[in-house]
């Protein structure tokens, strides 16, 4: 932990340090309806893809591999599109678009960046870069399913095609992040 806090002092941050925003437990008495969970979680992830907006750039500086670092900056466009989706969502359901804190995106990017301050080999950090890339995908895969789910059971099929466009978006980056691990990237760092 040391040598992180080190590093970030040092000002070498992979990551931006998230910009708080209000807060809204999972388990409180603020959701008492699926349409306020489904709110809840637009606004979740609203605030994930606004953090990763800010730590793909940071995440393709800091890449090695050229394929991964344009694979990076390729996804951060496909990210802010999908911002300005969760926005038009949050108009067609009649919500206020707002974002509200993310700890779990967070961490991934805590994660991440404390990890990418302990790796000295190149190819061995753009392995660690691939590895933080998919957790986040992950993340976004689970929400964005759960989000497509519940505005379908809550009646807004136009609501679910929209959330559909990005979770297909993620889940065909991961695929991506995984054919550059398998192919290259793990076996370079490996050697």
């Amino acid at each position: 932990m040391a040598k992180y806090a080190a590093f970030v002092q040092a000002g070498a941050a992979v990551f931006p340090k998230p910009k708080r925003t209000g807060t809204m437990g999972l388990f409180t008495k603020d959701i008492k309806t699926m349409n306020d969970l489904f709110v809840h979680q637009l606004q979740d992830i609203y605030y994930a893809e606004q953090q990763l907006t800010k730590a793909l750039p940071k995440m393709a500086e800091k890449a090695n591999d050229p394929q991964l670092k344009q694979g990076f900056l390729t996804h951060l466009e496909e990210t802010k599109q999908h911002v300005k989706r969760l926005e038009e969502v949050f108009k067609m359901h009649g919500a206020q678009v707002k974002a509200v804190d993310c700890p779990a995106i967070d961490g991934i990017i805590e994660e991440a960046d404390e990890t990418a301050g302990d790796v000295a080999d190149k190819a061995v950090l753009d392995a660690a870069l691939i590895n933080a890339a998919q957790a986040a995908e992950h993340y976004e895969i689970v929400r964005y399913g759960s989000l497509i789910a519940w505005a379908k059971q809550l009646g807004r099929n136009d609501c679910a095609t929209v959330l559909a466009k990005t979770l297909e978006e993620e889940k065909a980056t991961d695929k991506k992040l995984t054919s550059l691990a398998e192919s290259k990237v793990n076996l370079r760092a490996a050697s």
